[in-house]
């Protein structure tokens, strides 16, 4: 598949998506995923993969879900920002939720929670708050649990219209809301919240958050005593959730027909529901989710440890010590009449920076040019990093059509654009460039594509500094743009 044909199925995969159409975006999007991580389109290869987990999530099958989940986890600790890291935490708490083990959902909310607060991220926000409302309902703490479910929706702008990119994912904080309305004895209000919910459900098939809102129907009647009308409710809800092999909803429902059918008194069909509940239980056993999410937690670990020594913790990119350690594999690694360019970037004027505006503002800077260095070579294969001080390096794989020259321009142009405003002052930020290149593929040395770079670099700050060099193997001081 090439790059044309993937942006075409990633379209058809996102309007698929957007309508729940969760079955036909299952049946496409292992062939999507696979493109991506060959284009080395991870980003995309990350949102593929979350929205694989979930549409697996939603219509019950929880096996390939949790599968689908370790590979999304792997992606995002190698390639993710803190938007990704968040939906990671985000989604995996609810596997762990789903399984009985609240507190460590709800450890992993907090942490998404602590990184969606630092960047205002709005629609993470809502997810987050949303997630934490249904918790607080499975531990009994509905008033809690209203509280964060508002909060969830005001993220939504369904409280106060103010955020750009709102959460959108509503039927579940309103689903839970309406469920903690129930459980506070204001059914009203539920009842409101429950029809305006039934009124955007359609014909079946129904997904997992459609299933809810039929949960949250039944509950409302059950505690309002109409209890033949809670078992139908229930029956349709149980029906469709087992069409979908949705064993973790099935168990919540079979929970609540089981006790119903008990008030009523028909021990018949009491017997009955409850062989299918232990059927239900001993499936759920078998497929032993926990241990494949407690495999994957003891990975999390390591992954954070590997992350904590790679990283540089001022400006959250890869530090020398993983340019030292991975640079060396990628030039070794490419076949002949491939192309790899190394850049050295050089935050020009660094100590005047700091000596006349604060230390804090010289971290503003090099947090600046380290995101802004990330994002623009996110779309490539490359590493990233901080190579001390106020110098960065990066090493990228070309393909065969792209320029060096022109990307290595582009990036200049990039970075000078920036600025920083202190005490209503701005500061316009300045950088020298060297660039070199393997020569397709005659250079294999990772030490002296370094030497080259650096070479170039010392030839744009003799010229002037904030300018861009490349560096030319038959002249000792290189072409400067």
């Amino acid at each position: 598949m090439d790059l044309q044909e993937f942006e075409e199925l990633w379209i058809t995969l996102d309007e698929l998506y957007s309508a729940n159409r969760y079955l036909e975006y299952i049946e496409l999007s292992s062939a999507a995923i696979e493109s991506a991580n060959a284009l080395a389109l991870y980003d995309k290869a990350m949102h593929l993969l979350r929205y694989s987990c979930i549409s697996y999530f939603q219509v019950g099958d929880l096996q390939i879900s949790i599968n689908l989940l370790e590979k999304y986890r792997e992606l995002t600790f190698l390639y993710g920002d803190d938007i990704d890291i968040i939906q990671y935490y985000s989604l995996a708490s609810i596997y762990w939720g789903t399984f009985g083990h609240l507190k460590k959902a709800e450890e992993l909310l907090m942490k998404g929670l602590e990184i969606a607060k630092r960047i205002q991220h709005i629609e993470s926000l809502g997810k987050i708050y949303n997630n934490l409302s249904g918790l607080e309902i499975e531990l009994g703490k509905y008033a809690k649990a209203k509280r964060l479910a508002l909060k969830s929706l005001f993220y939504a702008n369904e409280c106060e219209m103010k955020h750009d990119e709102p959460y959108k994912s509503i039927i579940h904080s309103k689903t839970n809301l309406a469920t903690a309305h129930i459980w506070l004895k204001e059914y009203e209000e539920a009842n409101v919240l429950i029809q305006e919910l039934l009124m955007t459900i359609k014909d079946p098939p129904y997904n997992k958050a459609q299933l809810e809102v039929f949960n949250a129907q039944a509950l409302l009647f059950e505690k309002q005593g109409y209890i033949g009308e809670a078992i139908d409710m229930y029956q349709k809800s149980k029906h469709y959730a087992l069409q979908n092999n949705d064993l973790s909803l099935l168990q919540t429902i079979y929970n609540s027909l089981v006790n119903l059918i008990e008030e009523q008194g028909n021990k018949i069909i009491l017997s009955a529901v409850q062989k299918e509940y232990i059927n239900i239980l001993l499936e759920m056993q078998r497929e032993n989710y926990t241990q494949v999410l407690f495999e994957m937690e003891y990975n999390d670990q390591k992954k954070h440890l590997e992350r904590t020594s790679y990283i540089d913790p001022l400006t959250n990119i890869y530090n020398r010590r993983y340019f030292d350690e991975h640079a060396k594999a990628m030039v070794e690694s490419v076949s002949h009449d491939q192309k790899l360019a190394l850049l050295m970037i050089d935050l020009d004027h660094f100590k005047s920076i700091n000596d006349s505006n604060g230390h804090l503002f010289g971290d503003d800077a090099l947090t600046m040019t380290a995101t802004t260095l990330q994002q623009f070579f996110q779309p490539y294969k490359s590493i990233v990093a901080r190579f001390g001080g106020d110098e960065f390096i990066v090493l990228i794989h070309l393909r065969e059509e792209e320029s060096i020259g022109i990307i290595a321009q582009n990036l200049y142009n990039t970075l000078t654009s920036l600025v920083l405003t202190v005490d209503n002052d701005v500061v316009q930020l300045e950088f020298s460039i060297g660039v070199s290149t393997n020569e397709d593929a005659h250079i294999t040395n990772v030490e002296q594509l370094i030497h080259y770079a650096d070479s170039a670099l010392y030839t744009s700050k003799r010229n002037g500094r904030n300018q861009l060099t490349l560096y030319n193997q038959y002249s000792n001081a290189g072409n400067s743009k």
